[in-house]
């Protein structure tokens, strides 16, 4: 009896970019996080985790982005949705608590002068810090920053401020108007808006 022909699957009634880019999936790691990506047709998902740092998940369709962040290190959460040039962000930090809601349209406000100065502050105390144990960093490299890793995150967060207000260029989307509501048990309820153009 002759063997049966093999079975085989013919998907050339598809178009050709059908049959070449089914889905994309990607993967992205350096010294600081791990990205995976994963893209299908309108829908782009990601996971991305900072060491030691909070995990976010992300979901894109066409002009509609939304973001979910945790961070177990300090116990916060971080919502964000975007949505045809409009975007809300809440976040919340239940141990300290810290609260606050961003609600706006175009390119996000630039953080008020009283916003960069406490981070720049403390990055600050955090570089004299570090700079004081540096010997302890070459005899114990993983000691040291475990010893100092609320320095590191310090120091992260007024890197992560500067960049995004030197991210900021001229043009159509440097326009943006916002309002802001945040609360502290230190500071309590602050409220503010205003409207932002780079020129």
């Amino acid at each position: 009896m002759p063997d049966p022909k093999p079975f085989d699957i013919d998907l050339k009634f598809l178009p050709p970019e059908l049959q070449v880019k089914l889905w994309i999936l990607s993967l992205d790691a350096d010294t600081s996080k791990v990205n995976l990506s994963f893209k299908t047709g309108l829908l782009k998902t990601s996971v991305e985790y900072g060491y030691g740092g909070a995990i976010e998940a992300s979901m894109g369709v066409r002009r509609f982005t939304g973001t979910l962040g945790v961070n177990p290190s300090d116990s916060s959460v971080n919502l964000g949705l975007v949505f045809k040039g409009f975007n809300f962000k809440a976040s919340a930090n239940i141990p300290k608590e810290e609260f606050g809601l961003n609600i706006g349209y175009g390119a996000p406000l630039l953080p008020l002068p009283a916003e960069l100065s406490g981070p720049f502050q403390a990055a600050g105390a955090s570089v004299i810090n570090m700079g004081g144990d540096i010997g302890a960093a070459i005899n114990d490299p993983l000691q040291f920053y475990k010893m100092h890793s609320n320095d590191v995150d310090a120091i992260t967060k007024a890197v992560s401020l500067g960049q995004s207000v030197a991210k900021v260029k001229s043009g159509p989307e440097s326009l943006g108007a916002g309002l802001r509501l945040n609360y502290s048990a230190a500071s309590g309820l602050v409220i503010y808006g205003g409207v932002s153009m780079a020129f």
